[in-house]
């Protein structure tokens, strides 16, 4: 039976010209996070947590174990987490549609093309917070019970990162999108239950990931005929 895809909750912030450019990834590739697609990524799914209460029961069902992840937030119960994995930090990218070409990409593909297309957009795209027990991530029981993204600074649940007017060229043969990245955070943990349901219980395998505030702009530019970040 297939998992349902964990879902994601993310932080409101907003970014002048400035910021972006100082965000823009100029650095050696050494010094930034490893680029990843959002649009294909699948680290959350890739492995699942499982439930195992004091009196021996295991359960591997997404609802089931979130229903233990949420006894954290209860009183007479106390948690506590345990980093087992530090996947390091990643950007994920998204392509910023064109209001001004129909939401699609700057095409510069006709045969006879001979001059460059620049369009200024100005564009914003939601960043999440993400968890593998398939629910919506409760951001207070991550950060302050399990002490999960607590550096990352953020209380709402979802966010915009959010370019000033951003140019972008697309060269004759080609076509392309402006594109926001956002770092994030990924860790594997073990969290321990004490008191609740069955007197306590170990949740192993609970992936998490944390938005940790830098936002990114790019251009996803390609050759015609082949495909950007989102399958165009």
């Amino acid at each position: 039976m297939s998992m349902p895809l964990p879902y994601r909750a993310g932080i409101v912030a907003a970014t002048s010209v400035m910021a972006m450019a100082m965000a823009m990834p100029m650095a050696s590739a050494a010094s930034l996070p490893q680029d990843v697609n959002g649009y294909t990524d699948n680290w959350l799914n890739a492995g699942s947590a499982s439930v195992t209460y004091d009196n021996g029961t295991t359960l591997t069902r997404q609802s089931d174990v979130l229903e233990a992840l949420q006894q954290c937030s209860s009183l007479g119960v106390s948690c506590a987490s345990t980093t087992t994995e530090d996947a390091g930090q990643v950007t994920k990218w998204y392509d910023a549609d064109n209001d001004v070409l129909d939401a699609g990409p700057i095409d510069n593909c006709d045969p006879d093309a001979t001059s460059d297309i620049t369009e200024t957009l100005t564009k914003s795209h939601t960043f999440s917070w993400g968890w593998n027990v398939g629910a919506s991530v409760d951001v207070t029981l991550v950060k302050d019970k399990l002490g999960v993204g607590a550096s990352a600074g953020f209380t709402q649940s979802t966010t915009n990162a959010t370019t000033g007017a951003i140019a972008i060229t697309v060269k004759p043969g080609q076509k392309g999108m402006l594109k926001l990245g956002y770092d994030m955070d990924r860790k594997v943990s073990n969290v321990s239950i004490q008191g609740g349901k069955f007197g306590g219980a170990q949740i192993t395998g609970l992936r998490t990931e944390t938005p940790v505030g830098t936002k990114r702009v790019s251009q996803d530019i390609v050759p015609c005929g082949q495909q950007l970040l989102n399958g165009r």
